[in-house]
Parts: structure tokens; C-alpha cells; sequence
């Protein structure tokens, strides 16, 4: 009797060959890039991260060389990059180092011409958020917000270009661009969210923002009193929702005049925080409007959570932990694949331990 398959059914089992080679289970991959003590830092910080429109992660970081505290103090920012959607990453590589004081607290956006942007808070010797004093747009005395454009995906960056004069009124203490990931608007406005200590030492967040790809800037009033580190994304007809550190839940308000001013300012008590910065993206998937949030979803520093919402933030049903343990700062980034990406602070003792990058497949998280 013979062994061989009839070659029609060899084919049907060729034929299907394929569909289930390429059928992936939900899944959830993750990779350290930056770790305490490594390369001689004492700790490493701030997670912000964007993808080039070739499709080329760049993942930058705080390196805090000699404590881990804000500044003032001895800060570096840090690059690695990966080009197959953070499988495997180059080197760290010095992205910004200064001569005296420290640059830190890094976001990153890919304006509407493909250039990266970098923005970060800089420094000079002793002056940092709570060492600043009014006076002068910038300065020797004042904590400058700097900025540098790769036009090569990441390859090669221009010098520094000191905005804090053009975004900076000179009765405030300080201001710094919000780290993490930022984003351009369908009319092409980029908008980059600050954290400001006004003449009352008050905090509050309010959005810098320019409509002729970064040339010039303006800043807009303060979203709601009290209110802290924030990220910003815009939903359909235009509206743009400002996600906001503000005490044990996050306080959301909404803009329709392109990011400027808000309203309807209130606090979503399903959306717990311990007081750190977040992640807030929107995300197109199999037809379906989402938006992604990410945070430490607890009274203290630890469980980094995702959730999804599909009715523009106003319930978020989808809910799954990324890690249970210390974590703190996150930033979260739909990849070109259709995977989403999370870059954040956790460690097993203290959430600064390192900082991680986790990307997971749609399926990972539940349907909202």
C-alpha cells in the first residue's frame, strides 16, 4: 500500500500551511534597556519614545550619573534605537550632554514632515523646578526648555534651539516640557504639554504649541488649577483631550480650539494614579477608534496598567496588568505594525530599577 498523499489532498494541507504558521497567540514581550548601576549611572529615568516614519524605534532616557534625583544635578539623555519593533536594540549612545548643569526629562514627536523631534529641560548649574526664580525669558538663572530635530530618523540631531524665551512668561518660576510622547494634530499643529510654577508657586499644566512645524511657538492658559505632568491627544471632530496628574485620579478636560484652552475639566475616578506621569495615545485597530492609556494604576508607585477605551475615554473596560511589581513613569505608542508599544520605569524593589519596553500584540489586551 502505498504512503504517498493523493495531491489533492497534499495540496489543501499546503494550502493551509501558511494561515497557521502566520496565526500568533496574544502575546506580551519585554526587554530591558536601561538598567541601574550599568555604564556607570547611578539611575536611569524619564522613558520617552517614538517611532520614525521608516518604522525605527528611538527610546530615550534620564541618565542621572550621580544620584537620582530631578535636577539640578549631573544629567545626560541616553538613545538606543531599534529597527525591527524593539525585538533587539543597539547600544546606549549619549544623545545630550552638557558641560555644566544637566539636560533631562526628554519628550519626543514625529512632526507632519517626518523630522523627529526632541524636547527636554535644561538646566544651568543649580537651577532646576524648584531652584528657578522669575526674572528674565532665559538665562544662567532660568530652567530653559531646549530642543533638537533629527531630519535622518534619528541618525544625526541640530544643535540645541532654546524655545523657553517664545513659551515663557517671566513672572513664572520655571516651566519644562512634560516627558514621554507628544503628537501633531490632523491641521498639523504640534502640541507639546508643559508643567508650570506661576508667580504663586502654583503648579499647572498648559500646552505649547505652533502651527508652522516648530518655527514658532505659543503657550495657551492653564488646563485646570492644580495640575501637573500631562499628555494630550485628539479624538474625532477635532476635540483634543488633556489627560492630567491631579491627586488619586486623573483629571481629564477637553479643548476645541486645537489644544489651547479646555473645559469640562473633572476627575475619572476609574482612572486611579499615584501621582506620575502617564501614557495617552489614540489607536486605529481593525476599523475601531481606541484610545490607550498607561499608568501606575495604584495609591503608590507600582502596578504599570493598560486599559483601552473605544467611546473616546469616557468608560475604559479593557484593563490588563503589565507588571504587578514598582513601577512608575510610562509612555504608550501604537507601532505601524498594528502592535503597541510601552516604555517604563519598574524595578522589583523600587520603580526605578530600570526601565523596560514591552510591546504587545492587540490581542494581548482585552476587547473594550
Amino acid at each position: 500500500m502505498s504512503m504517498t498523499q493523493p495531491p489533492t489532498r497534499r495540496a489543501a494541507l499546503l494550502a493551509a500551511l501558511p494561515a497557521f504558521a502566520h496565526a500568533q497567540p496574544p502575546s506580551l514581550h519585554q526587554v530591558d534597556l536601561f538598567e541601574r548601576g550599568s555604564a556607570g549611572v547611578h539611575t536611569y529615568r524619564i522613558p520617552a519614545l517614538i517611532e520614525t516614519r521608516q518604522g525605527v524605534l528611538l527610546a530615550v532616557a534620564d541618565a542621572r550619573h550621580d544620584n537620582a534625583a530631578d535636577l539640578p544635578g549631573r544629567i545626560s539623555l541616553v538613545l538606543r534605537k531599534s529597527t525591527d519593533s524593539g525585538r533587539t536594540w543597539t547600544p546606549q549612545s549619549t544623545l545630550v550632554q552638557v558641560p555644566r548643569g544637566g539636560a533631562g526629562d526628554a519628550s519626543l514627536l514625529l512632526d507632519a514632515q517626518g523630522c523627529v523631534w526632541c524636547f527636554y529641560a535644561y538646566g544651568p548649574p543649580g537651577i532646576g523646578f524648584r531652584t528657578a526664580k522669575p526674572g528674565p525669558l532665559t538665562g544662567p538663572d532660568v530652567l530653559q526648555v531646549h530642543a533638537i530635530v533629527s531630519r535622518d530618523g534619528g541618525s544625526s540631531w541640530s544643535r540645541p534651539a532654546d524655545l523657553t524665551s517664545q513659551i515663557r512668561d517671566p513672572r513664572w518660576h520655571a516651566v519644562f516640557a512634560t516627558s514621554g510622547t507628544h503628537f501633531v494634530t490632523a491641521r498639523g499643529r504640534m502640541i507639546v504639554p508643559l508643567v508650570v510654577l506661576d508667580e504663586n508657586k502654583a503648579i499647572t499644566t498648559r500646552n505649547a504649541w505652533s502651527d508652522d512645524n516648530g518655527r514658532t511657538w505659543k503657550t495657551g492658559p492653564a488646563v485646570a488649577p492644580d495640575t501637573d505632568e500631562s499628555k494630550a491627544v485628539e479624538i474625532a471632530g477635532g476635540i483634543v483631550l488633556q489627560n492630567v496628574r491631579n491627586g488619586p485620579a486623573r483629571l481629564v478636560a477637553r479643548s476645541t480650539d486645537g489644544g489651547i484652552s479646555f473645559h469640562d475639566a473633572r476627575h475619572h475616578e476609574s482612572l486611579n494614579d499615584a501621582g506620575c506621569n502617564a501614557g495617552f495615545a489614540r489607536y486605529r485597530h481593525r476599523g475601531r477608534d481606541l484610545l490607550l492609556f498607561t499608568n501606575a494604576a495604584s495609591t503608590r508607585r507600582e502596578n504599570l496598567t493598560i486599559r483601552a477605551s473605544a467611546d473616546a475615554g469616557r468608560t475604559w473596560p479593557a484593563v490588563r496588568v503589565i507588571h504587578p511589581g514598582p513601577a512608575a513613569y510610562s509612555t504608550v505608542l501604537p507601532l505601524r505594525d498594528g502592535s503597541i508599544a510601552v516604555l517604563y520605569e519598574r524595578g522589583d524593589a523600587s520603580p526605578y530599577e530600570r526601565i523596560t519596553f514591552a510591546r504587545l500584540s492587540p490581542d494581548w489586551l482585552p476587547a473594550p
